[in-house]
C-alpha cells in the first residue's frame, strides 16, 4: 500500500511539474513581449487590453484585459467594414442620378432644371479612383447635349437626401471637422469632401500667409487666415468651421518661404460645390444656365422647394463596396468608412442616422455570437473619442471574417502589410512579421492600438488585437514598443 502510494505521489508530482512547465513554453515570447510591455515605465498610466487566438484549434494564446472597453481610434474600421462587406455586399454600387424636370421647347431652352441626386457615393472626383470618376463632369455635360438642351431656365441642383443631413458624428471634436480627416458624409459627395487652400508664406518665421487659390472653388466661401509663416518643417495650420457653414477660420503655422503650399480642409457643404462644378462645367460647353447653383436642404430652408416630376439622363455607378473598403483600410479613410455605415443604416433601417447605423453594426456582430457588452460605437472611422471596444470584440470581428463570411478575401486584402503597404509600411521590416502580418492600426493623441492576422514560426494562423490608451511617450515611440509584441507574434512557436 505504501509503495503505491509512493508511486502516486511521484506520478502526480510528474503531472503537476509537466502541467506548470508547458504554458510558460507555449506562449514564450508573446508572454514576455505584453509582460514587459504592461511594465514599462512610459506605460504606467496607460490602460492595455491584448487577446491573441489561435484560428486553427481556437484556443487563447495569450490575453491581458481582454474585456477592457477602450477607445481605439481607426481599428474600429475593422468593425464597420467587415459589416458593411456582408450586410450590403462586396459586389454592390451605388448610383448617382442626372435628372431633369419641365420640358425642352423647340429652341432648345430646358424649362426647368437639371438635379445631381446623389447615391452615397464617396468616390466622386476621388484621387483614389480617378481612372472611373475623373471625368464624371464632362460626361454628365455630355449627356446633357445629347438631349439638344442649349441653355437651362432653371438651376443646377444638388440633392444629398439619401442620408440625413447629420453630417458629422455628434460626438467629433470641434477641432477635427473643419479639416480634411474630420470631412463629413452627404448623401451627394465630391473630390473626397476635401478643399485644397494654396498659401504662400513669407521669408521669416512670424511671416503673414497669403491664400492665392482655392479648389475646388466655391462663392459663398469666407476665410478668416491667421496662419503666420515658422521655422517648423511641418504643416501646423488647422481649420475651423462646421457642416453647411461657408465660413471658415485658419489658424497656426506653416513653413516659411513657401509658394503654393497645400493646406487641405473638409467642403463645408458637398451638395452644393457638386452643383456648382456642374454649372461651371456646362458654362464653359456652351450651354447657359438661369439660376444659381443650390440644393434640395437650401431649398427647403428656403421654403421654396416643391416636388416635381423627375426625368433620369444618365447615371454614375461607383466602385463596388468592395473597392471601397480596400481604400477604407489600406490608408484608413475616414470618409469611405462614414458612408458605409451611413448606407448600413439605410439598408437595415432606412435611415442613415449615426444612432440606427451603429445600432444595426452592433446587433450584425452580436447577431454572429460576439458578446458586444462593453462596446460603444458612434462613428464608423473611429475618430470619435466616445467609441469604445475590446480587444476580444476586435478579435471576434477578425475570427468571423477569416473563417466564416463569404467575403473573406475582400476583407483580408483590404488591410495594410507589415513592412510593404498602407499605413504598416514602415512595421517590421526584416523581421517575421515583413510581408506577412496583415493589420488595420489606429493612432490618436495618447492612443494606439492594431488588430489582424498573422502567421507564426510553427504555421499557426493567429488573430490578434491590442488597444493602448494614455501612454506617456510619442506616437512613434509607442508604435516601436507595439511593434516588438507583434514581432514576437510572428516568431511564436508551439
Amino acid at each position: 500500500m505504501k509503495n503505491i502510494l509512493k508511486h502516486s505521489a511521484f506520478l502526480i508530482l510528474f503531472i503537476s511539474l509537466t502541467v506548470s512547465v508547458r504554458p510558460q513554453n507555449k506562449t514564450n515570447s508573446i508572454d514576455a513581449a505584453i509582460n514587459s510591455l504592461v511594465k514599462d515605465s512610459a506605460l504606467k498610466n496607460a490602460s492595455i487590453s491584448f487577446v491573441v487566438k489561435d484560428l486553427d484549434s481556437s484556443a487563447i494564446i495569450s490575453e491581458y484585459n481582454p474585456n477592457l472597453s477602450l477607445p481605439s481610434a481607426s481599428t474600429m474600421k475593422v468593425v464597420s467594414s467587415a459589416a458593411a462587406l456582408d450586410i450590403l455586399g462586396s459586389f454592390n454600387k451605388f448610383e448617382t442620378k442626372i435628372m431633369y424636370d419641365g420640358f425642352i421647347d423647340s429652341n432648345n431652352v430646358l424649362h426647368g432644371n437639371i438635379y445631381i441626386k446623389g447615391g452615397g457615393d464617396p468616390t466622386l472626383g476621388s484621387k483614389y479612383f480617378k481612372e472611373k470618376h475623373g471625368l464624371f463632369l464632362s460626361r454628365w455635360v455630355d449627356e446633357i447635349a445629347k438631349l439638344g438642351i442649349d441653355s437651362i431656365a432653371g438651376s443646377i441642383i444638388g440633392d444629398a437626401s439619401c442620408f440625413s443631413d447629420e453630417y458629422v458624428a455628434p460626438t467629433w471634436s470641434w477641432g477635427d471637422i473643419g479639416n480634411y480627416y474630420g470631412a463629413g458624409v452627404s448623401g451627394l459627395s465630391i473630390y473626397d469632401n476635401t478643399v485644397k487652400f494654396e498659401f504662400s508664406s513669407g521669408p521669416l518665421a512670424r511671416d503673414s500667409t497669403f491664400i492665392d487659390c482655392v479648389y475646388p472653388y466655391t462663392p459663398d466661401l469666407i476665410i478668416d487666415n491667421r496662419v503666420k509663416a515658422s521655422n517648423t518643417k511641418k504643416d501646423l495650420a488647422y481649420i475651423y468651421g462646421g457642416p453647411n457653414n461657408p465660413i471658415r477660420t485658419i489658424k497656426g503655422t506653416i513653413p516659411k518661404g513657401q509658394t503654393e503650399y497645400v493646406v487641405k480642409g473638409a467642403i463645408h457643404e458637398p451638395a452644393y460645390v457638386t452643383a456648382f462644378e456642374l454649372e461651371s462645367a456646362l458654362w464653359e460647353y456652351g450651354i447657359g444656365v438661369g439660376g444659381n447653383a443650390t440644393t434640395i436642404r437650401r431649398m427647403k430652408s428656403l421654403g421654396n422647394y416643391f416636388e416635381s416630376e423627375r426625368k433620369d439622363i444618365f447615371i454614375t455607378k461607383s466602385p463596388t463596396v468592395g473597392q471601397i473598403v480596400y481604400w477604407t483600410n489600406l490608408i484608413s479613410n475616414n470618409l469611405y468608412a462614414e458612408h458605409l455605415l451611413k448606407h448600413i443604416g439605410v439598408k437595415k433601417y432606412g435611415d442613415g442616422s449615426v444612432f440606427s447605423s451603429t445600432l444595426a453594426v452592433t446587433k450584425y456582430w452580436s447577431s454572429k455570437g460576439i458578446d458586444m457588452t462593453g462596446f460603444y460605437m458612434n462613428d464608423g472611422s473611429g475618430l470619435s473619442r466616445s467609441n469604445a471596444i475590446t480587444a476580444s470584440q476586435l478579435v471576434g470581428v477578425l475570427e468571423y471574417m477569416k473563417l466564416n463570411s463569404k467575403y473573406s478575401k475582400s476583407f483580408l486584402s483590404s488591410l495594410p502589410v507589415a513592412g510593404k503597404t498602407g499605413t504598416l509600411r514602415s512595421i517590421g521590416k526584416k523581421t517575421s512579421i515583413a510581408g506577412n502580418l496583415k493589420a488595420k492600426s489606429g493612432t490618436m493623441t495618447r492612443i494606439k492600438s492594431y488588430a489582424g492576422y498573422v502567421k507564426s514560426a510553427s504555421g499557426r494562423n493567429l488573430a490578434f488585437a491590442i488597444v493602448v490608451n494614455n501612454h506617456n511617450c510619442t506616437s512613434f515611440q509607442i508604435k516601436k514598443k507595439l511593434e516588438i509584441v507583434m514581432v514576437a507574434l510572428g516568431n511564436y512557436n508551439d
